[in-house]
C-alpha cells in the first residue's frame, strides 16, 4: 500500500461529448410527434435514434408556392444544436417516402415521411417537433452520474477514440461502474494523431479493477484511444458509467496526518405518507471521509483545496459536483467519487484555520441506489 498524500482529481480534459467517439453505442428512443398548425397531414419519423447526446428535431413546412399537398409543398429542418435561425436544410420537398435527416453530420438515423389526409394537407408554417434521447450515449460518461451509462451495441470488443483538441499532458485515467470481466483486454494509447497501428504511448491493463485507473507517468497528445476486448462478458455489450481523462493534485500532508477517517455507512432515504405512515429505504453502503482542518496545514494545501472548492461549482448550473479522491495510489478501492458535503464550511476553516478552528471537511461516496 502506497502510503502518501491524497489524490484529488476533479480537472477531466474530456469537457464534452463531441470528444468521445466510440465503435458503437445502444440505441436511443424518441417521443411521439408534437405538432403544430391547420394542415391535415401527419409527420412519421422513423429510427432507431443513433444519437450521440439528446436533442430535438424540428420540421416546418417552408414554402406551399406549389401546392399544398404532399409532393407539392416544401419543408426546413433543425436539431437543436443547430443555431437559432439556422437550418440544416430548405426547400425539402415532402414525400410519402422516408427522407433521410443527415445533412446535420450527427449520425442519428432519423428519416421523416408524410402520410396526407382529408382537406390541405399543409398550410406555411406548420410543424412537427420529437424529442430524441441517447439513452446510452458517451455523453452519460461525462455526468458524474453512476446512474447514466454508455453501452455499446452488441459488440464485446470496442475502441474509444478522445480527441483533447489540442496536445495535453494527463495525469491520470479513470473508467468507473465499467461491465468489464476479469478475462478482459484493455489498452490505453496515446498518439499525435488518430492512427493506431503504433501509438507513441500504450499501456495494457494487467488487472481489471473496477474503478480501472492508470496514473499516466509523461506523455503529451491530443489523441487517446482506449481499447478494449472482452469477448466471455455474460452482458454480450460493453458499459460504464464516467470517464476522466485530466489531472490531479496531490495534497503534501499525507493523509494519516490529517487524523482522517473512513466510515462505512449506509445510504437511507425515508418519508411520510399523507396518513403519516413513515417508511425507510435502504440504498446501500456508502463510504465517508473526514479530513480534521486544523493549524498544521499548509498555505500549499489550502491553495489546493481554494481550487478544488472552486472547480466544482458549475458556473452555468451552480450544481456543485463531486470528484475523485484517491487515498492510497495503488489500490483501486480506495479511488471513489465523492461529494464535498460541507463545502461552505471550507471558507470558515480557511480564514481560522491558524487558531487550529477544529473543522473536519467531510466528504461522502456517489453511490448507485
Amino acid at each position: 500500500m502506497a502510503y502518501g498524500p491524497l489524490h484529488f482529481a476533479y480537472s477531466n480534459y474530456i469537457t464534452s461529448n463531441v470528444m468521445i467517439s466510440p465503435d458503437s453505442q445502444e440505441d436511443g428512443f424518441f417521443s411521439g410527434v408534437r405538432t403544430s398548425g391547420s394542415g391535415v397531414a401527419l409527420a412519421e419519423f422513423t429510427g432507431p435514434f443513433q444519437g450521440a447526446f439528446d436533442l430535438t428535431i424540428t420540421v416546418e413546412i417552408d414554402s406551399i408556392a406549389g401546392g399544398t399537398e404532399i409532393g407539392e409543398a416544401t419543408f426546413k429542418w433543425r436539431t437543436s444544436d443547430t443555431a437559432t435561425g439556422s437550418w440544416e436544410e430548405t426547400g425539402v420537398p415532402t414525400t410519402t417516402s422516408p427522407y433521410a435527416l443527415s445533412a446535420d453530420g450527427l449520425g442519428t438515423n432519423m428519416s421523416i415521411a408524410f402520410t396526407g389526409g382529408v382537406g390541405n394537407d399543409f398550410a406555411l408554417a406548420d410543424s412537427s417537433a420529437i424529442i430524441c434521447k441517447a439513452t446510452y450515449g458517451p455523453e452519460k460518461l461525462l455526468d458524474r452520474n453512476r446512474m447514466t451509462v454508455w453501452r455499446s451495441d452488441t459488440s464485446t470488443s470496442e475502441r474509444i477514440v478522445i480527441d483533447l483538441g489540442a496536445a495535453k499532458t494527463p495525469t491520470l485515467f479513470i473508467l468507473h461502474d465499467h461491465n468489464l470481466t476479469s478475462g478482459a483486454s484493455v489498452t490505453l494509447d496515446a498518439n499525435a494523431s488518430d492512427s493506431w497501428g503504433s501509438p507513441s504511448l500504450s499501456y495494457s491493463f494487467t488487472t481489471i479493477t473496477d474503478p480501472l485507473y492508470y496514473y499516466i507517468p509523461s506523455g503529451t497528445y491530443r489523441y487517446w484511444s482506449l481499447n478494449i476486448s472482452d469477448a466471455g462478458n455474460p452482458d454480450g455489450y460493453i458499459e460504464a458509467a464516467n470517464m476522466f481523462l485530466g489531472t490531479y493534485e496531490a495534497l503534501k500532508k499525507v493523509n494519516g496526518e490529517w487524523g482522517s477517517t473512513i466510515e462505512n455507512g449506509r445510504v437511507i432515504r425515508s418519508n411520510r405518507s399523507n396518513v403519516n405512515v413513515l417508511r425507510r429505504y435502504d440504498y446501500g453502503q456508502q463510504k465517508s471521509l473526514s479530513l480534521n482542518f486544523g493549524n498544521t496545514v499548509s498555505n500549499d494545501d489550502i491553495d489546493t483545496l481554494i481550487d478544488i472548492q472552486e472547480s466544482l461549482i458549475d458556473s452555468d448550473t451552480r450544481r456543485i459536483l463531486p470528484c475523485w479522491i484517491h487515498g492510497f495510489s495503488d489500490q483501486a478501492d480506495t479511488l471513489r467519487l465523492m461529494d464535498w458535503e460541507n463545502l461552505p464550511t471550507f471558507s470558515h476553516a480557511y480564514f481560522s484555520y491558524l487558531l487550529n478552528s477544529g473543522v473536519s471537511l467531510q466528504w461522502s461516496e456517489v453511490v448507485k441506489i
